[in-house]
C-alpha cells in the first residue's frame, strides 16, 4: 500500500537514520522549479514573519538559502499524527489544516475520530519541534489546501547553519523557542479556561440539585 504522508515517505524510504541526509531529504521534497526565480522574493516574505525579526536583511537572505520549497496539492497530506518528525515549514502560500486524530482505542464507536484543531494561513508556520527533539513523533496531522507552498527547513539544513553561520542557527533555535513557548502559553491559558468553565458548571449543578 501507498503511503500517504510527504514525512512518511521519507521516513519509511530507509528506516530513519540517526541523521537525516540532505539528498534524501531533496528527493523527497522535489524543490520547486520556481525556487530559483522565487529566490528574491523569498527574503522579503521572512521579514514579515514576526518571529524572525531579530533576523537583518542579510541573515534572512542567507537563511533563505537553507530553505526548499515545494507545493502540496489541495488534500495532499503533509504529515500524519506519528509520523516521526522531519521538518519545520511555513507557508508560502495557500493553507494547511491542522488535525488530532482520536485514540479508537478507546472509543470504538461510528462517532467522528478527527478533530480539526485550527486551520493555518499564509505566513503560519508549524512543525517546529522536529528541530528540537532528536525523533519527535507528530503529534498531529497536517494536511495542505488550496493547493498550498511551504518552505522547509530539516535537521541536517540546521547542523550546516550550525557549522557554517551559528549566528544565523541561534537567531532560528531561538525563534522556534519562542514559537514553542507561545504554544504551551496557549495551552495552558485554555487549560485554565477549560477548569473554571468545569467547575461553574459543577456549582450550577450542585445548586439545582439542593
Amino acid at each position: 500500500m501507498a503511503n500517504d504522508s510527504f514525512e512518511k515517505d521519507i521516513e519509511t524510504s530507509k528506516e530513519l537514520p540517526p541523521k537525516l541526509d540532505i539528498p534524501i531529504l531533496k528527493y523527497f521534497w522535489q524543490s520547486n522549479p520556481l525556487f530559483t526565480s522565487n529566490k528574491n522574493s523569498i527574503p522579503r516574505f521572512l521579514r514579515r514573519i514576526k518571529v524572525l525579526e531579530n533576523f537583518s536583511d542579510n541573515e534572512l537572505r542567507l537563511f533563505s538559502k537553507a530553505l526548499h520549497l515545494r507545493q502540496f496539492a489541495d488534500g495532499e497530506v503533509i504529515f500524519k499524527q506519528t509520523d516521526i518528525g522531519v521538518g519545520f515549514y511555513f507557508i508560502y502560500s495557500g493553507r494547511v489544516d491542522i488535525i488530532v486524530e482520536n485514540d479508537q482505542t478507546v472509543d470504538d464507536s461510528n462517532d467522528s475520530k478527527v478533530n480539526h484543531v485550527v486551520s493555518l494561513d499564509k505566513m503560519d508556520y508549524f512543525g517546529e519541534l522536529a528541530l528540537l527533539q532528536q525523533q519527535s513523533i507528530r503529534n498531529a496531522t497536517a494536511i495542505a489546501r488550496e493547493s498550498c507552498q511551504l518552505l522547509g527547513i530539516f535537521k541536517p539544513d540546521l547542523e550546516n547553519l550550525i557549522n557554517t553561520n551559528p549566528t544565523i542557527a541561534t537567531k532560528l533555535l531561538q525563534a522556534v523557542s519562542i514559537i514553542t513557548a507561545n504554544r504551551l502559553f496557549s495551552v495552558t491559558n485554555e487549560v485554565r479556561r477549560l477548569k473554571y468553565k468545569i467547575k461553574q458548571l459543577e456549582l450550577e449543578s450542585a445548586k439545582s440539585n439542593e
